[in-house]
């Protein structure tokens, strides 16, 4: 009977043994895993110093090349001024200006306004909805189209 107890003990301290070894392998396993997770998170904080380093200068450097143009533009100011006021000091001489009817240019505005208005329909969409337009019933757009009435129906009842 010892000896039975005895096996049942040695079984028990293998599995024990076995189930210690699979342990200490998640373990392992998580302990590796948590580190190359925090390798990554210091890569990453590299990789964003670095480009907030790189930004930093991008926007020192834009700001160097603002004040340049300022002073560039005040420097340019100055001159256009001084141009101004030696033309105000010169003799203005002024172009006498033609005249126009306001009955021709009313005539003339009229006739551009009536070409762009007329505007050609080109697809048969389009015939359909001019003719429509025009007050011809879905027979007679079906006759000139040379399409059919249910067709015709169909652009009308869909029109955007």
């Amino acid at each position: 009977m010892t000896s039975i107890i005895l096996v049942i003990l040695f079984l028990l301290q293998l599995i024990s043994f076995y189930f210690i070894a699979l342990l200490h392998a998640k373990l392992t396993k998580f302990n590796n895993m948590e580190q190359k997770q925090e390798q990554i998170l210091a890569e990453i904080e590299d990789s964003f110093s670095a480009y907030i380093a790189e930004i930093k200068d991008e926007n020192d450097r834009l700001l160097r090349e603002l004040n340049q143009t300022d002073r560039v533009v005040a420097a340019t100011t100055e001159q256009v001024e001084q141009k101004e006021s030696k033309i105000e000091e010169s003799p203005v001489f002024e172009v006498p200006k033609a005249f126009v009817s306001k009955q021709l240019a009313a005539n003339s505005y009229l006739k551009t306004a009536s070409v762009t208005e007329k505007k050609e329909p080109v697809t048969i969409k389009e015939k359909v909805f001019f003719y429509a337009d025009e007050g011809k019933s879905i027979d007679e757009i079906a006759q000139k189209l040379q399409i059919g009435k249910t067709e015709v129906e169909l652009f009308l009842k869909f029109k955007h």
